[in-house]
C-alpha cells in the first residue's frame, strides 16, 4: 500500500500532453482508468453483516452527519471517526468514499494544506473504487475525478445519467446533471431537470438544491433572479447567516453596477478576513469595485499568505480578484494556476464561457488557451 501511496504523490501532477491537443495535460494517477468506465447497470450496495461492519458503518453515518455542514469542527471530527471506521473493517467502500469526500473538503474548511487534502482525497477514492467500482460513490466520484483529471464532460454527464437510470429519484445527483446542462449553455433544460430534482428532494438534499442553485442562474445573467432567491433564502434561514446567499446576492448586485450594496453583502455573508478563502477573496473583489482599493489589498494579502503557507485558496476567485484592479497578466496566471488543479462538478472551471467576470479579457488570446485547457 506504502508503494501505491508513493506513486500516487509522484505522479498525479501534471506533464504529459493531451492527444491531439497542443497544451500540458495532468498525467493520470496509477489505477485512474484513462477511458470512461463501463460499470454495471445497478449500482451493488455492499452487504455485510460482520461485527466489524456493523460498528465501522455506524461511524460511517456518523461521520455522514457531520458532513452534512461544512466547518473545521465538523470536517476534522469526521475525518477522526472515518479513520476509525476503516481501521476497524478494511474492506468498508462506503467509509473509504466518504473518507475521501472529508479529506477533499478539508483544506477549504478545515484548514488543512492542500496538498496532503488532495493526495488523501483521491488515495482514498482509489482505495473504495478498487472495493466496490459499482456503488453510487463511485460512479459519482469518478465523473468528478474525469473532470478534475481529464477535463472529460461527456464521460461526467454519462456516468450520472447511469446513476439515474438505476436511481431516477437521486435528487442531488440529478440536480449536479443540471450543473453540467447548464455550463453547456442549455439553462432552460438545466432549469428543468433542477425542477424535478426539487421534486422528488428529501429535506436535506432540497435545502442543499436550493442553497447552490444560485451559480446557474448568475451565469445565465439572470441576476434579478439570484437576488430575489438569495433574500428568500436569507430570510428563511434567518437568524443563521447564509453566507452562500449573500456571496451570490453580492455577485449579482455588482454585476448591475451596484457596488456599495454589492459590498455589504459580502460584509455580512465574510465579516471576517480570517474566514472562508473563497468569501475572502470575493471580499477583496468587492471592496475594490466600491472604490476601497487599500481594504480591498489587504483582503486580498491575506488569501495570497494562505497561499504562501500551503493553505486552501480558491485560485479562480483570486483571479477574479486582480481582473476588478485590471491586472490582467497575474488574472491569467491565477486561471492557470485554477486549471491546473482541475475542477470537478461544482467548481468553477466549466463556467469559464459564461462567466461575465471575465468580459474583458473573453477576446485575448490567453483566454482561447485557458479555454482549451478546460476543455471548453
Amino acid at each position: 500500500m506504502k508503494k501505491t501511496i508513493h506513486q500516487i504523490i509522484a505522479t498525479c501532477f501534471f506533464i504529459g500532453i493531451s492527444a491531439g491537443v497542443g497544451y500540458a495535460q495532468k498525467t493520470l494517477p496509477p489505477g485512474f482508468p484513462s477511458d470512461c468506465p463501463a460499470f454495471s447497470h445497478t449500482s451493488k450496495k455492499e452487504i455485510s453483516n460482520s461485527p466489524a461492519r456493523i460498528v465501522s458503518d455506524s461511524l460511517l453515518n456518523n461521520a455522514a452527519a457531520l458532513l452534512n455542514e461544512l466547518n473545521k469542527q465538523n470536517v476534522l471530527e469526521a475525518i477522526a471517526i472515518l479513520e476509525k471506521a476503516v481501521a476497524i473493517d478494511t474492506t468498508n467502500a462506503g467509509a473509504y468514499y466518504k473518507l475521501s469526500d472529508a479529506y477533499g473538503s478539508a483544506p477549504r474548511y478545515a484548514g488543512m494544506l492542500k496538498k496532503m487534502g488532495d493526495e488523501k482525497s483521491l488515495l482514498y477514492f482509489l482505495k473504495a473504487f478498487s472495493l466496490n467500482p459499482n456503488a453510487f460513490e463511485g460512479r459519482r466520484g469518478m465523473a468528478n475525478f474525469k473532470l478534475k483529471f481529464q477535463t472529460d464532460y461527456a464521460c461526467a454527464e454519462k456516468l450520472l445519467l447511469r446513476i439515474l437510470e438505476s436511481q431516477p429519484k437521486n435528487a442531488r445527483i440529478r440536480f449536479e446533471y443540471a450543473i453540467l446542462v447548464a455550463a453547456k449553455g442549455k439553462f432552460n433544460e438545466a432549469y428543468q431537470i433542477r425542477e424535478k430534482a426539487l421534486t422528488d428532494a428529501d429535506s436535506l438534499t432540497r435545502l442543499f438544491i436550493m442553497n447552490n442553485s444560485s451559480r446557474i442562474r448568475f451565469m445565465a445573467h439572470d441576476y434579478n433572479w439570484v437576488i430575489k432567491h438569495c433574500d428568500s433564502l436569507i430570510t428563511s434561514q434567518y437568524p443563521k447567516t447564509n453566507s452562500l446567499a449573500h456571496f451570490y446576492k453580492g455577485l449579482a448586485l455588482a454585476e448591475q453596477g451596484k457596488f456599495e450594496q454589492a459590498l455589504a453583502e459580502q460584509k455580512l455573508g465574510t465579516p471576517s478576513l480570517k474566514g472562508d478563502a473563497g468569501g475572502v477573496a470575493n471580499f477583496a473583489r468587492a471592496y475594490i469595485l466600491a472604490g476601497e482599493l487599500s481594504n480591498g489589498k489587504l483582503a486580498l494579502q491575506e488569501v495570497l499568505d494562505r497561499y504562501a503557507r500551503g493553505e486552501g485558496v480558491v485560485k479562480y476567485q483570486i483571479a477574479a480578484v486582480y481582473e476588478a484592479l485590471g491586472d490582467f497578466d497575474n488574472t491569467f496566471i491565477w486561471l492557470n494556476r485554477y486549471a491546473d488543479d482541475g475542477g470537478g462538478i461544482h467548481d468553477w472551471l466549466q463556467w469559464l464561457n459564461h462567466d461575465p467576470r471575465w468580459k474583458r479579457i473573453r477576446n485575448d488570446a490567453r483566454f482561447k488557451e485557458l479555454k482549451l485547457r478546460a476543455g471548453l
